[in-house]
């Protein structure tokens, strides 16, 4: 190993995160200002008011940190399990960030090349540079399998073909327009050799991604739940926004539709 330091992977959506933390201590604490102050009755009845937001945005605030710190870490060795590794695989992690997908493929590689590309947005994730994975193969051990660049999901600047196995974690939502999603989505499925394997994880438009992805060139195509209960539970709390899967399919020896 790199030594005793331990790689860190990040926050996701830090803004947000920020956001419901500041959220939820305002109106706790006006929660607890209206109980102290307000007339008995009316003071009781306003304060639950107020105060049952305060625990959602509190809630939210401390499910986002598990899902960064926890929840994705672990999930992300199930997802890499779903390719049947050799060693000799050439990877590509598309909007790798500080390098969770990218570092745990290259843990799985003895011949092979793990690439890591990202836009380095910090809204995206805090403190996305790229040094960040690059400190974080080192930790781990396995800096002399993983190459960092800077480039788009949307214009990969590789060869037709040039990867065995093509991972994304959680990236391309952040293409607002369905269009540029559906570019991504090409550009992964153009730059995986036949029969190689693409496994993209996102935490909405997973139906979208399906579809999509059986318009193209590819073959055994399925979404992936790890957790059907977990998979519920966040769906309800979040309405909908937030529920991670990963679609996972091979390419086929056909052209990109």
């Amino acid at each position: 190993m790199g030594g005793s330091k331990k790689p860190h992977f990040g926050i996701d959506a830090p803004d947000l995160v920020r956001a419901f933390l500041l959220a939820g201590m305002a109106l706790a604490s006006a929660s607890v200002g209206i109980f102290v102050f307000a007339p008995p009755v009316l003071g009781v009845w306003i304060g639950i008011i107020v105060l049952i937001p305060a625990v959602y945005a509190l809630f939210m605030f401390a499910l986002m940190i598990r899902g960064s710190l926890v929840d994705k870490v672990r999930d992300a060795e199930a997802i890499l399990d779903l390719h049947e590794w050799k060693g000799s695989e050439q990877v590509l992690d598309v909007g790798c960030g500080r390098g969770l997908m990218l570092i745990g493929a290259a843990r799985r590689l003895t011949t092979g090349r793990a690439v890591g590309v990202d836009v380095w947005s910090a809204n995206d994730q805090s403190a996305n540079v790229p040094d960040a994975p690059i400190e974080n193969a080192r930790l781990v051990g396995v800096s002399d399998r993983v190459v960092v660049e800077t480039a788009d999901a949307r214009h990969l600047p590789f060869e037709d073909g040039s990867f065995d196995v093509v991972s994304s974690s959680w990236v391309v939502h952040n293409l607002e327009n369905a269009g540029d999603r559906l570019l991504a989505l090409k550009e992964m499925v153009r730059v995986t050799r036949p029969s190689g394997t693409i496994l993209l994880t996102d935490i909405v438009n997973r139906h979208e991604y399906v579809s999509a992805m059986k318009g193209m060139a590819l073959e055994d195509v399925r979404l992936v739940v790890l957790s059907p209960g977990r998979d519920r539970f966040l769906s309800a709390v979040s309405f909908g926004s937030f529920q991670p899967a990963t679609v996972f399919a091979r390419r086929t020896d056909h052209e990109v539709g």
